[in-house]
């Protein structure tokens, strides 16, 4: 098998090519032959979808929503996140949104709008678990994050 490491792959951390862990259903097993042959190109695939279009920004999105959007089953997509992903298809929408926060900071969207729009144009219902997920995944707060690439910018 290729190795993890491709430059295709934006959230190369997030994807892995051997399972994260044992496949002993009987279904998953035979989702196993079936898709193992394609994992990049799903990989790829589902990063395309959420990293160069608004799907995520959708409060509602579901693993169907996204299954449907990728053109595939949505077993195959369950599949993908329950053994070749190391965080969960919740976790993985929280990465997506916190990166389409960054990209709309660095593009000056806070100058004419406020963080609590900001959390909602991204897809979260409010500021509150926007400002949760921000500091898990980038390590501080929106505002020191702010802050800091601001003075950078000075």
């Amino acid at each position: 098998m290729k190795e993890n490491r491709n430059s295709n792959l934006v959230f190369n951390e997030i994807w892995q090519i051997q399972p994260i862990c044992e496949i002993k259903n009987i279904q998953h097993l035979i989702l196993k032959e079936k898709i193992d042959n394609n994992l990049q190109n799903y990989f790829e695939e589902i990063e395309k979808i959420a990293l160069h279009f608004d799907a995520f920004r959708n409060p509602k999105l579901t693993l169907t929503d996204l299954a449907t959007k990728l053109s595939i089953p949505k077993s195959h997509l369950s599949y993908l996140f329950k053994y070749h992903a190391t965080i969960s298809f919740s976790e993985f929408k929280k990465v997506i949104r916190i990166q389409d926060a960054i990209k709309l900071i660095e593009e000056g969207y806070l100058k004419n709008n406020t963080l609590d729009s900001l959390s909602k144009k991204i897809g979260f219902t409010s500021y509150n678990p926007f400002f949760t997920s921000f500091k898990d995944i980038i390590g501080i707060p929106p505002l020191e994050y702010i802050n800091q690439i601001n003075s950078v910018a000075i």
